[in-house]
């Protein structure tokens, strides 16, 4: 790593998230896309660089993106902890559909909210838009603790906090990468294993306040938790490289097919992969658990997608990205049909709470770095908002069809083959899609299907 920047420097990027200065001649072109033979021009600028890349600050900003996605998408993960306890006790009388809809709007909103947060960062900087929506989410949780019908709790714990959530989310993914070239693969692994942390923390802290206080506390505490944590973590956001004057050429990059197939992946990705995160618990509670042992399958994904993300980032650069995701969510989508119909017991719970845990967080660790090969990295909040907005048609189709069918073919009989079967369906063909995006990649190159993408 290069060592920190002068004096001089250090006051000229002071203010740089809202003022980039004029062009400097010497400065780096663009990087329009470096993967495949189909590179997207997305802009004519040169980048203005304030800071040197791979600089000490750059680790300041992976842990700040860490423990603001540990906070957001740690409460997001934690739902399951809500999900068990609102459909078992206190809207019991209401469906598993119409309990999942909060599930599925704040993943929903979180996800197809990001699509804005690129032209936000670049209008406003990467520190308001996320302390924006730290403010929001805290409101949101605060509004929730004082509901006392379902619909409410979809508008408040699920679409506002969803839309806090976004504000955070993608700039936190994209951020780290600006910053970092040779360690970047790493940096966006301990960023986002800051997610699978917080899941691990918060479960374990949910599940407690809400025994001790009760579920109207705990959201009340968790909202003063995340303005403390996210409210100091994004003060520290800084915008290492300039925005292209021109903006950046959004239709070229929706349009581009190495985007669209990503953005398939990630749609069959959240179609199939709450199934473990939401029924497993419940799953648990049908061979006899308790309701504390059964929440404790929660944690231990939690706990093996943190250390799952750090691996995946090695695994991308041992194996390649491409290779490595798509063959975790081929595991991934086996195990999860074989164990939840065929083996039935805790031992075998605990088995694919640890190994789905561990490998279904590679999307989240390698999206990021392979829209940044591909389009760059002043592009790649875009490009990483756009990918979030298919993930969040996957939730609005996946969420409210697996509860309808839950609902409809297993509840009634106490079973979760259809459940498992329809996660299996959506892993497969997450897979599925990355094969495809190699095939797109490759094309025309002397690269064949094996190689090291």
């Amino acid at each position: 790593m290069s060592a920190l920047p002068s004096q001089s420097s250090l006051s000229r990027i002071s203010n740089f998230d809202q003022d980039p200065p004029a062009k400097k001649a010497g400065t780096s072109v663009v990087d329009n896309g470096a993967v495949g033979n189909q590179a997207v021009k997305i802009s004519d600028d040169q980048i203005v660089e304030y800071a040197p890349a791979d600089s000490r600050y750059g680790w300041i900003i992976v842990t700040c993106a860490a423990f603001n996605l540990m906070c957001t998408l740690g409460i997001v993960n934690s739902f399951g902890v809500f999900t068990t306890y609102y459909i078992n006790y206190i809207y019991a009388h209401e469906s598993a559909a119409s309990v999942a809809w909060i599930g599925t709007m704040v993943s929903a909103v979180m996800l197809g909210g990001s699509v804005t947060t690129g032209p936000l960062t670049d209008r406003f900087g990467f520190r308001k838009v996320a302390l924006t929506g730290t403010v929001i989410c805290c409101i949101a949780l605060v509004l929730a603790s004082f509901t006392t019908q379902l619909w409410q709790l979809v508008l408040t714990q699920g679409i506002l906090f969803g839309i806090g959530a976004s504000l955070i989310f993608s700039p936190s993914i994209s951020l780290p990468a600006q910053w970092h070239i040779r360690y970047r693969a790493i940096a966006t692994g301990l960023t986002v294993a800051g997610s699978g942390a917080g899941g691990m923390i918060f479960t374990e802290l949910t599940q407690r306040m809400m025994d001790t206080i009760g579920y109207r506390w705990t959201l009340r505490a968790l909202a003063l938790m995340l303005v403390g944590i996210s409210g100091i973590s994004g003060s520290f956001y800084k915008r290492r490289i300039s925005v292209p004057r021109g903006g950046i050429d959004f239709r070229a990059i929706v349009t581009d097919p190495r985007l669209i197939v990503v953005g398939l992946a990630g749609l069959f990705v959240y179609a199939g992969y709450f199934v473990p995160w939401y029924y497993l618990p419940t799953a648990a509670l049908e061979i006899g658990e308790t309701t504390q042992s059964s929440n404790k399958l929660v944690l231990y994904m939690n706990a093996s997608s943190t250390v799952g993300r750090v691996l995946a980032a090695y695994a991308a650069v041992m194996v390649g990205p491409i290779n490595s995701v798509a063959l975790a969510y081929l595991v991934c989508s086996v195990l999860t049909l074989v164990i939840m119909v065929v083996v039935r017991s805790m031992a075998g719970y605990v088995v694919l709470s640890v190994v789905f845990g561990g490998l279904s967080a590679s999307c989240v660790s390698i999206a990021p770095l392979v829209l940044t090969n591909i389009f760059g990295v002043q592009a790649v909040t875009t490009a990483m908002g756009i990918v979030n907005l298919w993930c969040a048609v996957g939730v609005l189709i996946g969420n409210p069809s697996q509860g309808a069918v839950y609902q409809r073919f297993d509840r009634p009989y106490h079973s979760f083959t259809a459940i498992a079967i329809w996660g299996f369906v959506g892993l497969a063909l997450a897979s599925g899609s990355y094969l495809m995006l190699k095939v797109i990649i490759i094309r025309g190159t002397p690269k064949r299907i094996w190689s090291r993408l």
